[in-house]
């Protein structure tokens, strides 16, 4: 989610990562927007049947012209490592992002990220960050998750379409299609 007001309403996100375990393997997502800042979701894992709840909240929305970041606060299940083990968890966040004017000379828009996550199956709250650096239709995100690092390489197709090429813990390739409507 940035740190933007959208009008979308509708959301889905289809992930596939084929050296991983069936719970990580395969992920579907589909978010509703009841309002421009309040997302309620459902993932799915068809590999091993779960269906949880997401829910994600900006409290403060980014001022694109000034210095004001966004505020996210959420919930979902989501895929850690914890001593080499790949290990599914109900977690909760908050962030703070900002987009930053383009860069000139490379025409990139740098938005980084940074907040905390509550982590249940390890009962511990770790630090989150990330960097987005776009330009034009391809953007590249450098992520920590609390207990992994994630490159994601998008390309958007469409205004509602987009493709990404994920190197996930920096080891593992994968694919994912995201669809907004």
């Amino acid at each position: 989610m940035s740190g933007a007001s959208t009008q979308t309403k509708f959301s889905f996100t289809g992930r596939w990562l084929p050296e991983l375990g069936d719970s990580v393997r395969a992920f579907l997502s589909f978010k509703y927007w009841a309002t421009s800042d309040l997302g309620i979701g459902l993932d799915y894992r068809p590999l091993t049947d779960e269906l949880d709840p997401t829910l994600t909240y900006r409290l403060v929305t980014e001022d694109a012209a000034g210095w004001r970041p966004a505020v996210i606060f959420g919930t979902s299940v989501d895929d850690f490592t914890f001593r080499g083990e790949a290990v599914s968890s109900r977690s909760y966040f908050a962030t703070i992002s900002k987009a930053f004017p383009q860069q000139k000379f490379w025409q990139i828009t740098p938005a980084p990220y940074a907040g905390l996550v509550w982590i249940d199956e390890l009962n511990e709250l770790r630090p989150i960050a990330g960097l987005n650096l776009l330009h034009e239709q391809v953007s590249l995100l450098v992520q920590f998750s609390g207990t992994d690092t994630h490159l994601t390489l998008t390309k958007r197709l469409s205004s509602n379409l987009s493709v990404s090429a994920i190197y996930w813990r920096l080891r593992d390739v994968g694919v994912a299609l995201q669809m907004s409507f």
